[in-house]
């Protein structure tokens, strides 16, 4: 087949990894970039003079090794550093919890309950074997629940044949962490309060709900998916921050021959009289025509901000309003001149307390009284916080003796029920920093500069509907042949000509690149190779 002229809205990690196997294929594809810069969601900014900060996503552990070794990405620059340990949690007694993500962390566990520690070695190996199944079927679209083609049928089969291979308890295992909220699934494994507390905290991260909200035990089946340097469930800091991945798929698309554009931001899909796509209409009123258009931003945007209103058919358009994107994460960035000093773990040089992510979640309620905040339409008095200090293993973020901190914040409403954002940023900034101050009091002092991204923020400025990092909630009726809607789960849409491939789509959000690799490979099922 002749090759065709292709457009990708988006430059983020998913967009980029589309072009390159597009590219690769001998299409000629143009990468169009709202912002300066490529990379979305995942990218360095210089917050201050010489300080680089990861300022949306912040560590990598799920992106595609099939990904990393197809483009050559450390040819281009891609270098990721293990967290070891993953995890240091501190908690207001003064005890900590330190996770590897091997078998020292049945030695910490059991200092919070002996029992806790046999049953976490059950549920670890739990996961593994759900995380295996599932992984067999994250890099391929999901099955059709309404096909009737022998394609949609046979995938189907091989579905239902891969469950059979599970043991009734994994079985029925599985069915509670895809329908459960992760509370009440790890009230049946895990007495210790504590233990708890940071596993609800890991699943939580951009919901918008709390812990009972179904769905959210499904996230705990990340720690299989992705991993570091061989071993799983850990996470690594990429030298130079997160933009050095963008930076690197970026750099290895334009080696295929695509065409990188920022400061390109999208108005409009352009529909010819055919109803497919003839192209993109620019906000400067530019159109840029192409055969086939390729969506990387959120379902929304996509279809109810850049088509017509008449485009879609009423029953699809009716389900993308529904469609459930409103998020409730914050980022805060400090630049430091000197390392927290731990109460539960003093010192200010650099120690195992500050290498992997730094977790400040005591107690399951703790969090629950943070989301009920935020239902109320409040930003919490007392937040959740996780850290990552990234230029502990990456000096290169920051100038001399100084170091860059990144806070995960939950939780934040994108409608404040009164006042706004704007007006709240050093009220959050001041929040943020009083809760890690009660582990570590000299941070306050310590703080040179702070910046904060609201889930305001993170809509205007990188294009994420509602705040929401995974493009929309990572629940039961929105994962799998359901994302973004029934019968559309193959990155393919109501119109011809036109696809996606963003977090929007199946297996959903986190920097793996995987929905931009399925959508590609159905892209070319369609129209062949150039």
């Amino acid at each position: 087949m002749a090759a065709r002229r292709i457009v990708i809205i988006g430059a983020g990690h998913n967009g980029l990894v589309t072009a390159n196997l597009l590219a690769e294929a001998g299409h000629q594809v143009t990468v169009l970039e709202a912002r300066s810069q490529v990379g979305g969601a995942c990218v360095t900014e210089e917050l201050w003079p010489g300080y680089k900060v990861s300022t949306t996503s912040y560590v990598s552990t799920l992106l595609l090794p099939q990904a990393v070794r197809r483009f050559d990405l450390a040819r281009h620059g891609y270098k990721v550093i293990r967290q070891d340990p993953a995890f240091f949690v501190p908690y207001p007694d003064g005890r900590t919890l330190t996770l590897h993500g091997d078998e020292r962390d049945l030695q910490e566990i059991a200092k919070f309950s002996k029992r806790d520690a046999e049953a976490y070695e059950q549920f670890h190996a739990m996961i593994m074997r759900l995380g295996a199944m599932v992984r067999d079927i994250v890099l391929k679209p999901p099955p059709r629940v309404d096909g009737r083609r022998p394609r949609d049928l046979w995938e189907l089969l091989q579905l239902g044949r891969a469950a059979r291979r599970l043991s009734p308890s994994d079985l029925q295992a599985f069915v509670a962490l895809a329908t459960l909220g992760v509370g009440p699934v790890l009230d049946s494994w895990y007495e210790s309060e504590e233990l708890k507390a940071f596993l609800c905290s890991q699943a939580i991260i951009g919901a918008n709900g709390g812990v009972t909200q179904p769905g959210t035990a499904f996230l705990l089946l990340h720690d299989a998916f992705g991993g570091v340097d061989g071993a799983t469930g850990v996470w690594g800091v990429v030298v130079g921050g997160m933009g050095a991945i963008t930076g690197a798929l970026a750099a290895a698309a334009r080696e295929r021959g695509a065409t990188i554009r920022t400061r390109a931001a999208v108005a409009a899909i352009e529909l010819a009289a055919s109803g497919r796509p003839e192209g993109v209409r620019l906000q400067n009123g530019e159109v840029v025509r192409a055969d086939v258009v390729v969506s990387n931003a959120t379902p929304r945007r996509t279809f109810l901000e850049f088509l017509p209103a008449d485009a879609l058919p009423a029953g699809f358009a009716r389900q993308m309003r529904g469609f459930k994107d409103l998020g409730a994460s914050l980022k805060v960035h400090l630049a430091l001149s000197e390392l927290p000093d731990f109460t539960a773990m003093p010192g200010k040089q650099a120690g195992p307390q500050h290498r992997g992510l730094i977790n400040f979640c005591p107690t399951v309620d703790f969090i629950e009284r943070a989301w009920e905040d935020c239902r109320r339409g409040e930003f919490s008095d007392r937040p959740t916080v996780e850290a990552c200090i990234q230029t502990v293993l990456d000096p290169s973020c920051a100038p001399p003796g100084k170091h860059v901190m990144s806070c995960f914040v939950q939780y934040g409403p994108r409608y404040l029920k009164s006042g706004t954002w704007e007006a709240m940023k050093e009220t959050v900034a001041d929040r943020v920093i009083a809760e890690m101050a009660r582990y570590a009091p000299n941070l306050p002092g310590a703080v040179i500069a702070r910046h904060v991204y609201t889930p305001e923020d993170l809509e205007k400025e990188f294009g994420l509907t509602g705040g929401n990092i995974f493009h929309g909630a990572m629940t039961p009726d929105q994962l799998f042949s359901f994302r973004p809607a029934a019968g559309f789960a193959d990155y393919r849409t109501p119109i011809g000509g036109l696809y996606m491939c963003g977090s929007g789509t199946h297996p959903g959000g986190g920097v793996w690149g995987a929905p931009g690799w399925n959508s590609a490979h159905e892209i070319l099922r369609d129209i062949g190779r150039g």
